[in-house]
């Protein structure tokens, strides 16, 4: 078992107080939680919520980040979704490639 398969994965969805987005991103930027920590990526999307956010680590890790950024006076509500691992990719990619 590889470092990274030793680790949690998890996404964080952001509901943000309306036109807050430039607030919030710059909040996060400069508290240093894109840099030197768990989060992966931080997209600003359309639909029910404003940013999500892809974080691995250790759980612990996570979850201090997480609460981290519930923190921000621009966030109304969060929804954090755990990943759990159902497949093998690599044999699944094998599969696919054997029958091609």
């Amino acid at each position: 078992m590889n470092q990274e398969d030793s680790t949690a994965r998890a996404y964080m969805l952001v509901l943000l107080h309306p036109g807050k987005e430039k607030e919030f991103s710059e909040e996060i930027l400069s508290k240093g939680l894109l840099v030197d920590s768990k989060v992966e990526r931080m997209d600003f999307v359309h639909g029910p919520f404003d940013f999500i956010l892809a974080l691995r680590g250790e759980m612990d890790d996570i979850d201090c980040r997480i609460l981290e950024m519930r923190k921000s006076p621009f966030v109304r509500d969060t929804v954090t979704l755990l990943a759990f691992e159902m497949f093998e990719w690599e044999s699944i990619k094998r599969a696919i490639d054997d029958k091609r």
